[in-house]
C-alpha cells in the first residue's frame, strides 16, 4: 500500500488505486494519513473539510463520505483501513507508506547524523518523494493552507540541510549552480545565500563570492527594508580576509557506530515493548526469556534500534557458537576487536569497553549461559556505562538482572496483523483480513498460541491454502502429535507441532537435508551440502533440487557471499532439525563428515595461501569460521578424534597467522596439544605454528621449550620439514630479542635448509624478509635490498601479496637508511594497503610506524605525532609493541625526538592522543593521506 500527498494524491493498494473522486474524500484521506496510527477526532475531520464555514449537516456528511471511501478502499484489497476509533477515526498503515511521514523521519535521521554522507545520502532520499506542490487535490481551506506551507518549508530546510552536507563532503563545484537557482526563487533565504558564497568562495571565485553578498543585500533592503543578519556580514568579513575557517575542514571518519541489521520485515508491535525500554533505561542487564519461536530476539532488536548510546548498539550472535571458551571471542569479533596478544580475550574486552558507553545484544545466551553470565558480570563490574540486553531461555542469574518473559501476542491482536503482514508479503498485494477470513485466522493465530515464529510459518502457506484449510490441516496434525512432549510447556508443543507440520510437508529428500543440514554452524554453500549431507538416499544430483525446495519453504535462508550463494537454517529450525537427526542416529556419521570437509577446505586455503587466490582465501576462511570452529570442537571433544583436531589446527596457521587471528589460534593449539601428546608430524607441526605465534604476538619467553620440544620429536621421525620451519621460528623469535648474529645464522640456515628440501611457500620468503631486516639493522643496506628484491620477485611470480607486504615494508626501511624519502613512502603506503586488506595488524603497526617517521622527516610533525598515537593504538592489539625489540624500535625513538623537538611537549602529546583515539580504519587512512 502506498498513500502519495507530497504532489497528486494517490492511495494505491493490491487491486490498484483507489477512485477519490471527491476532493472531500482526498481531503479525509489526506488529514488521516498526515498521523498514520493515531486517532483524529471527528472536529479534526470536520475542519479540515470545512474550516469555520462547517454546514449544519456536517456530521452527516462526514459519514457518507466515510461509508463511501471505506467502501472503495475495501474493493482495492485494503481491507479495513480506515476504522472507527472514539472519539473519531485512525488510518491503519505503518508510517512508511505515507510518502510526507517517510519525509519527514528521513529529514529528522539527516539532521541527527553527524556524517555528512549518511546525512545527504537521506535527504535525497526524502526529497526524491516529491512530484508537486502537497494536499493541491484537497478542499482549499485553512487547515489545507497550513499543512501545506509547513510541508514545503520543511522541503526548503530539507533542500538548504542537502547543500549543507555537500558542502562538507567538498562537493561545492556541484552546489554553486544549484544554490545560484535557488537564491533566484527564494531572495530572502538568508542561509542560501551563505551557502552560495561558501561554494563560490571554495571553487577559488572570491570576487563572484563577494559579488552575492551584495545580490543577497540588494535583495532583502530593496524588498524587506532590512540589512543582511550578521551570519551574513560576519561571511562577508571572512571572504575578503580569506579566513582560514572557510576552506573545507579536514573529515574524520566517523566511528561505526553499532552493526544492528537493517530490518527485512515489519516489526508487529507488542505491550511488551514499552516495558522492555523502560526496563533497559534504567537497569544495566535486561534478559528476555521465553519458548523458541516467540520473538525473544525481534523484540529485543527492535528496543535496541531505539537505544544511541555514543559508542553504538552492537548484536553479539551466539547461536552457531559450540565451544563455550569462545563467547568472548564472538563478542570482541562483533564489537570488531581485533587483539592478537597473548591476554585472554575476557581482558581485551575489559580494557576495550571500560570507557565505553554503549548497549551489547547477547542472543540465544542459553547453550553457553554459563560462559555469558562470566562475561557479562565481569564486564558490568568494569564499565559503567555499559548496558546489556540478553535473549535467552533461560536466566543468567547475574546480579542486578532484570528478567522478563516474553509471552506469546495476544489474538486476535496483534497476532493476526502478523499473519496477516507475512501472507501479504509472501505474495505482494494477495492477502488482507476480511469479513469471510477474519475468524479462520483468529481461530489459526489461537491454534497457535500466538507464537511469531509459528504464525509466520503458518502465513507462508497462503500461497497454496486459505487460513480456513490452514486450521483444518492444522487440526489434524495437533491430534497427531501428543505423545511426544505431554510434559513440555504446551507453546513447547505447539511449536513443534508446527514444526513437525511445516517438515511433513517437505519431499522425502528435503527432510534429510533439513536435518542433515543442522550440522553446520553458521552458513554454508551447496558444494558443501552435497559432500556432507549426500548418500545413496539424497545423492549429490538431487541436492540442489532439495535446496531449491527448502529456500522457497523459507527453512533455509538465502544470502551471498563473494558471489557465491550461501544457506543458513534459523536457530529453531536447525534444532528441529538436530533432534531428527539424533533420532535417526545419525549425527556422529554426519558430523565427522561436517569435519572432514572442513579439514579439506582448511587444506585448500594453505595451498592456495602462495597463490594469485589467497586475498580470496581471506574471504573465504571467514566466511567459514562457524564450521571451522565447529569442526575443530567435534574433534578435541569426541574420544578419538583429537589427532584430526590437531592437524586442522595446524593446517589453519596461515588463517591466524595471515588474517590476524593470533589469539583464537593459540586457544585452539593448545587445547589439541593438550590432548595429542604422543609424537607425530602433525603434533611437530602444531609445535613450531604455536611457536610462531607467540613470537609475532612478542612473547618470546614460551617460544624455546616450544621448538625444543618441536625440533626434539622431529628428529624422531625424521621430519626435516618441521625442523627447519622451527628454525625460521626460532631465528624470528632471535631477532626480535635482538640477538642479530644468531637470528642471521638461523635465517640464513633456514633459508639454505628450504631450498635444499624444496619447499616454496609464504613463510620461505618470510625467512627472507625477516633475514633483510635482520642484515638491515646491521647496518648492510644493499644486501638488505638484494634479499627483498629477491623475495618480492617470488611472490609476485605467485600472486602472493601477504608476505609482499612485508618484503614491501623492508625495502621501505632500507629506502629511509639511503635517504630515499618518497620511495619509502610510496613502499610503505603500498604495504600498508596490502595489510589491510588481511586485517593483519602486526603489519599495518610496522608500516604506520616508518610513515611516521616519513612524516616528520618531511616537515609533518603533527601528522607524525598523530599517526604515533595510532600505531599505538594499533601494538596494544598486537601485542608487546615493536616486539620489544631495540632495534624495530630505533626508528620509533628517532621519530618520537623529532617530533618533540618539532612540536613541543605539549602540542605532541596532543596529536599523539588524538592518534590513540582513532579506530584502525582512521588510523589507516591517516597514514596514507
Amino acid at each position: 500500500m502506498i498513500i502519495r500527498l507530497l504532489g497528486p494524491l494517490e492511495l494505491t493498494g493490491p487491486n490498484g488505486a483507489v477512485q477519490l473522486s471527491s476532493a472531500g474524500q482526498r481531503t479525509l484521506v489526506a488529514r488521516l494519513a498526515l498521523n498514520p496510527g493515531e486517532t483524529v477526532p471527528r472536529s479534526a475531520l470536520v475542519d479540515a473539510l470545512w474550516s469555520d464555514e462547517a454546514p449544519a449537516t456536517a456530521t452527516k456528511t462526514l459519514h457518507s463520505l466515510l461509508a463511501r471511501l471505506r467502501g472503495q478502499i475495501r474493493d482495492a484489497g485494503l481491507g479495513e483501513l480506515i476504522t472507527t476509533r472514539e472519539p473519531g477515526y485512525v488510518l491503519n498503515a505503518p508510517a512508511d507508506t505515507v510518502d510526507a511521514a517517510r519525509f519527514e523521519a528521513l529529514v529528522a535521521a539527516a539532521r541527527h547524523s553527524e556524517e555528512p554522507l549518511q546525512s545527504a545520502k537521506m535527504l535525497r532520499e526524502a526529497l526524491a518523494l516529491w512530484s508537486g506542490d502537497p494536499l493541491a487535490d484537497c478542499r482549499p481551506g485553512e487547515w489545507t493552507r497550513q499543512e501545506s506551507a509547513r510541508l514545503t518549508d520543511l522541503r526548503m530546510d530539507a533542500t538548504e540541510d542537502l547543500m549543507e552536507a555537500s558542502l562538507a563532503l567538498g562537493e561545492h563545484a556541484a552546489v554553486a549552480p544549484l544554490v545560484n537557482s535557488l537564491v533566484e526563487q527564494h531572495p530572502f533565504r538568508e542561509r542560501l545565500w551563505e551557502q552560495l558564497m561558501i561554494a563560490l568562495y571554495r571553487c577559488g571565485r572570491q570576487a563572484e563570492s563577494l559579488a552575492a553578498f551584495q545580490r543577497a543585500r540588494g535583495a532583502l533592503v530593496d524588498e524587506l527594508g532590512i540589512e543582511p543578519g550578521p551570519r551574513l556580514r560576519d561571511l562577508e568579513q571572512a571572504v575578503l580576509t580569506a579566513d582560514p575557517r572557510l576552506d573545507l575542514p579536514e573529515r574524520t571518519p566517523v566511528p561505526v557506530r553499532g552493526n544492528l541489521p537493517a530490518d527485512r520485515s515489519s516489526f508487529v508491535d507488542r505491550p511488551e515493548t514499552e516495558h522492555v525500554a523502560d526496563l533497559i533505561r534504567k537497569h544495566r542487564l535486561v534478559t528476555l526469556i521465553g519458548v523458541g519461536g516467540v520473538g525473544k530476539t525481534r523484540l529485543a532488536v527492535h528496543v535496541a534500534r531505539a537505544e544511541q548510546p555514543p559508542d553504538g548498539v552492537w548484536l553479539v550472535e551466539l547461536a552457531a557458537l559450540r565451544d563455550r571458551a569462545l563467547v568472548p571471542h564472538a563478542v570482541a569479533e562483533a564489537l570488531g576487536v581485533v587483539d592478537q596478544t597473548g591476554r585472554g580475550q575476557l581482558s581485551v574486552l575489559t580494557e576495550f569497553l571500560v570507557r565505553k558507553d554503549a548497549l551489547l545484544v547477547l542472543d540465544n545466551c542459553e547453550h553457553v549461559v554459563d560462559h555469558c553470565a562470566v562475561l557479562v558480570d565481569t564486564l558490568l563490574r568494569v564499565a559503567p556505562n555499559l548496558r546489556v540486553i540478553a535473549t535467552s531461555r533461560r536466566a543468567l542469574r547475574v546480579y542486578g538482572e532484570q528478567v522478563m518473559s516474553v509471552a506469546p501476542l495476544s489474538v486476535p491482536y496483534p497476532a493476526a496483523t502478523l499473519f496477516a503482514q507475512r501472507a501479504d508479503a509472501a505474495i505482494p498485494g494477495s492477502f488482507v483480513i476480511t469479513r469471510a477470513n477474519e475468524q479462520a485466522v483468529t481461530d489459526l493465530c489461537k491454534r497457535l498460541d500466538g507464537i511469531p515464529l509459528a504464525i509466520e510459518m503458518a502465513a507462508l502457506r497462503v500461497r497454496a491454502l486459505t487460513p480456513a484449510q490452514l486450521l483444518e490441516r492444522l487440526d489434524d496434525r495437533f491430534r497427531v502429535l501428543t505423545d511426544g512432549g505431554r510434559t513440555a510447556l504446551p507453546q513447547h508443543q505447539t511449536l513443534l507441532a508446527t514444526m513437525e507440520w511445516s517438515f511433513d510437508l517437505c519431499s522425502p529428500r528435503e527432510q534429510l537435508l533439513w536435518a542433515r543440514a543442522s550440522v553446520f554452524a553458521g552458513s554454508f554453500d551447496l558444494a558443501a551440502a552435497e559432500a556432507v549431507c549426500s548418500d545413496e538416499s539424497l545423492t549429490a544430483d538431487f541436492m540442489f533440487d532439495a535446496v531449491d525446495g527448502l529456500v522457497d519453504k523459507s527453512v533455509l535462508q538465502r544470502e551471498e557471499h563473494a558471489g557465491v550463494a550461501r544457506y543458513r537454517l534459523l536457530e529453531t529450525m536447525r534444532q528441529f532439525g538436530q533432534t531428527r537427526l539424533r533420532a535417526g542416529d545419525e549425527e556422529p556419521r554426519l558430523k565427522t563428515r561436517h569435519r572432514d570437509w572442513y579439514a579439506g577446505i582448511a587444506l585448500q586455503g594453505e595451498r592456495a595461501w602462495f597463490t594469485p587466490r589467497q586475498a580470496a582465501t581471506v574471504g573465504a576462511m571467514t566466511a567459514e569460521r562457524g564450521n571451522l570452529r565447529a569442526a575443530l570442537e567435534h574433534s578435541l571433544t569426541t574420544p578419538g578424534e583429537a589427532d584430526a583436531g590437531l592437524r586442522l589446527a595446524a593446517t589453519l596457521w596461515f588463517y591466524w597467522v595471515g588474517c590476524g587471528r593470533f589469539a583464537e589460534g593459540r586457544h585452539w593449539l593448545n587445547w589439541a596439544l593438550s590432548l595429542e601428546t604422543q609424537p607425530s608430524r602433525a603434533r611437530c607441526k602444531a609445535l613450531w605454528v604455536t611457536g610462531y605465534l607467540a613470537t609475532l604476538q612478542g612473547n618470546t619467553s614460551a617460544v624455546p621449550a616450544l621448538l625444543e620440544q618441536c625440533r626434539t620429536e622431529a628428529a624422531l621421525l625424521d621430519d626435516e620439514d618441521a625442523d627447519v620451519y622451527a628454525t625460521y621460528v626460532q631465528g624470528a623469535a632471535a631477532v626480535f630479542d635482538d640477538d642479530l648474529p644468531l637470528g642471521a645464522t638461523l635465517l640464513a640456515e633456514a633459508d639454505r635448509r628450504h631450498a635444499e628440501l624444496g619447499h616454496m611457500d609464504s613463510n620461505v620468503v618470510m625467512a627472507r624478509v625477516a633475514l633483510a631486516i635482520t642484515v638491515a639493522f646491521g647496518g648492510e643496506l644493499d644486501r638488505a635490498a638484494e634479499i627483498c628484491t629477491k623475495a618480492r620477485e617470488v611472490c609476485e611470480e605467485n600472486g602472493e601479496l601477504w608476505a609482499r607486504a612485508f618484503a614491501l615494508y623492508v625495502l621501505a626501511f632500507v629506502s629511509m637508511g639511503r635517504g630515499d624519502v618518497a620511495g619509502a613512502r610510496e613502499l610503505a603506503t603500498t604495504a600498508l594497503r596490502i595489510k589491510e586488506k588481511f586485517n593483519d595488524l602486526l603489519g599495518i603497526a610496522v608500516s604506520v610506524e616508518l610513515l611516521a617517521l616519513i612524516s616528520v622527516v618531511t616537515g609533518s610533525a603533527s601528522h607524525a605525532a598523530l599517526l604515533l598515537g595510532g600505531a599505538d593504538r594499533v601494538w596494544q592489539s598486537v601485542g608487546l609493541p615493536l616486539f620489544g625489540s631495540a632495534n624495530f624500535a630505533a626508528s620509533h625513538d628517532q621519530c618520537v625526538a623529532l617530533c618533540r623537538q618539532a612540536l613541543g611537549p605539549e602540542a605532541y602529546e596532543e596529536h599523539f592522543t588524538r592518534g590513540a583515539a582513532m579506530t584502525v580504519a582512521s588510523v589507516i587512512a591517516a597514514a596514507q593521506s
